[in-house]
């Protein structure tokens, strides 16, 4: 005789080890990966509400406000002496470090107002002579090539002084990760936040942006900066800190970011770069970019997600998937927390799968017809 309850074992098994491989197979494709990140930005939230980790706030921003525009009565291209002036007092304040994320002249502008190129020239003299100063290196979409800096400008930088100004994004246009260093065709050129961290810290690595870490930054306007009676006045808000200097307007220059880091506004879903550089910094000068957990443990997660096809009752195997993908996320938002990424969609569509798994295979044998009630002649 034939042992029902050992088929249905087997047939319990199979199932497992089926949804187990098609829970991994999910975790390769681009639906999954979607998922991923959306969920990664749940994890990003709660853990900035419930448990930030601890950071220096030694990254103050200079933004480039509102305030700043009506400030300053020459249009943003001519504004050679106001950020000539702007880094010239930063540098006497005696920061740790200067990044510009701003756009500097293609050509030189002299013949619209002599001396604008001197005004500007001394202001990055005086930047460079400070100590470690980044300006940002501007890439042409169109032709994905750095575009032209107005060669007495560049002299006075030399490589050592540029960083390519781009922030990685996902397929879905939100910035969650970083490269300290972007691949070119001379092998690789550092980002400005590669080039500030391998300057002043010995810890810097790729990986996730840490977007619970730290407090939201600090906001300087450039037109305080410039309104400030000299230089040693300045020197209580930047001496020993790091200084970036970009853009603060609310509809200009601006990433998709899980969490908005700019103390000056709202929670939102954007960010102006200059804070997403500032965070990436934050960052990667820490080592505290989270590791991503490798493939095996995903194939482990995909297994342990088919638990609710083994309990007999289908209510309390749906249950049990349901607690599971909490758990799932609680403990996704612990590890995150100590430093460890582990992407759960797989397990998370696994886990649902299984628990609704009996309730489709019952609706299959259910009969499609009440074949047996006679009818009326």
């Amino acid at each position: 005789m034939s042992d029902p309850a050992g088929g249905r074992a087997s047939l319990a098994m199979f199932a497992v080890v089926a949804l187990a491989i098609a829970g991994f197979a999910f975790s390769l494709t681009p639906a999954a990966t979607a998922l991923d990140n959306r969920l990664l930005d749940v994890e990003w939230r709660v853990l900035r509400a419930a448990a930030p980790a601890p950071a220096p706030d030694d990254i103050v921003i200079v933004g480039i406000d509102r305030a700043t525009l009506e400030a300053i009565p020459a249009p943003p291209g001519l504004w050679h002496e106001a950020l000539g002036e702007a880094l010239a007092r930063i540098a006497a304040a005696h920061p740790r470090a200067i990044g510009l994320d701003y756009p500097l002249p293609e050509r030189s502008y002299d013949e619209i107002h002599p001396g604008l190129d001197l005004a500007l020239f001394r202001g990055l003299a005086a930047a460079v002579r400070g100590g470690t100063f980044v300006a940002s290196l501007e890439i042409d979409p169109v032709t994905r090539s750095a575009r032209r800096i107005h060669t007495p400008f560049l002299a006075i930088l030399t490589e050592p002084h540029l960083g390519i100004g781009l922030s990685a994004r996902d397929d879905d246009g939100v910035t969650r990760r970083y490269s300290l260093v972007i691949p070119t065709e001379d092998g690789g050129f550092p980002t400005l936040a590669g080039r500030l961290c391998r300057a002043i810290s010995s810890r810097c690595n790729d990986g996730l942006i840490d977007f619970a870490l730290g407090p939201g930054f600090r906001k300087v306007s450039l037109r305080d900066v410039l309104a400030a009676p000299d230089a040693q006045s300045l020197a209580p808000v930047f001496r020993d800190r790091i200084v970036l200097v970009g853009n603060a307007l609310p509809y200009t220059d601006r990433l998709n970011v899980p969490v908005n880091l700019a103390g000056w506004e709202a929670a939102s879903h954007d960010s102006p770069t200059v804070v997403v550089h500032a965070q990436t910094l934050r960052t990667a000068m820490l080592g505290a970019a989270p590791q991503e957990a490798s493939r095996p443990f995903a194939v482990v997660l995909s297994l342990l997600a088919c638990f609710p096809l083994l309990v007999g009752r289908r209510v309390l195997g749906l249950a049990a998937a349901v607690l599971g993908m909490a758990a799932l996320l609680g403990a996704a938002i612990v590890v995150l927390h100590a430093g460890l990424y582990v992407p759960v969609a797989a397990p998370f569509a696994t886990l649902l799968v299984a628990g609704l798994l009996p309730f489709v295979r019952r609706a299959k044998r259910l009969p499609t017809g009440l074949r047996n009630i006679p009818h009326s002649s």
